[in-house]
């Protein structure tokens, strides 16, 4: 992939749902980072009107995903650019129906992994931190828990939107057999396994080990509680939150 306008559709992604709406969803964002691609592929007015109009359609996806798919767009517009007449318009035509059909793919893994995962697992991270720093009498613990959850989240976010731009556009359409290769649940599970123990850590420190709070029999009672809230289908992230709003209340109460 060109690095010339890679960072400008980088940068641009990152606003990809700041055009949202009910009736296109992300497509005017997806059509802003792709843009720059679009003016150079297509220098003449007429193509380049109609190559803006045939992305301002209906989009929607995990946005940290978006890069993949921006890749692999950019590389089949460079392939129908080069056509005329029908074949352009067959290449045109299966890049559309490519398009959909990665949006609704990636959507499916990157919540999973972003949204069920990879959150939850960095909230429960920062937590922990949060009451060793405050443990150890640091200052601006609580900053600190924050600054490490943003990091944790966002480093690999970021990543995915840059290198998703190139692997996007050398996978191209072999983008679900090439997605397939990364073992993407083996990674959700393994991530899956880290967030509850550093949960199952968090709580047991705050509710039994002192200065956070004093033992007793009921503090189990509570823990049990949690999974039980599990269980009746609360998510992960709502969890953790719990966990930590309810740790964080008790701490304060009994300090």
């Amino acid at each position: 992939m060109d690095e010339g306008p890679r960072l400008p559709t980088f940068l641009r992604s990152l606003l990809l749902q700041g055009l949202w709406s009910f009736e296109r969803m992300q497509g005017l964002g997806f059509l802003f980072a792709l843009d720059p691609w679009l003016r150079r592929f297509y220098p003449e007015p007429e193509p380049q009107k109609e190559a803006l109009r045939r992305h301002m359609e209906y989009f929607n996806t995990q946005p940290h995903m978006a890069g993949f798919i921006l890749g692999a767009v950019v590389g089949m517009e460079r392939e129908a650019s080069l056509l005329e007449g029908p074949r352009r318009e067959e290449s045109i035509l299966r890049l559309l129906s490519a398009k959909r059909a990665m949006a609704s793919a990636l959507a499916a893994i990157g919540d999973g992994v972003f949204w069920g995962v990879l959150r939850p697992v960095c909230l429960a991270i920062a937590i922990a931190a949060w009451g060793l720093f405050w443990t150890l009498g640091m200052p601006h613990p609580l900053l600190v828990g924050c600054l490490i959850y943003l990091t944790l989240f966002n480093l690999p976010a970021l990543w995915a939107r840059w290198e998703g731009l190139r692997l996007g556009h050398s996978w191209g359409e072999r983008m679900p057999q090439e997605l397939a290769r990364l073992r993407w649940r083996r990674a959700t599970r393994l991530l899956r396994w880290a967030g509850l123990a550093a949960a199952a850590a968090v709580t047991v420190c705050v509710l039994l080990v002192p200065p956070f709070g004093p033992p007793g029999p009921w503090n189990v009672l509570w823990l049990a509680g949690c999974l039980l809230l599990q269980r009746r289908g609360l998510t992960a992230a709502r969890i953790y939150a719990i966990m930590g709003v309810v740790g964080a209340t008790w701490a304060w109460v009994w300090t």
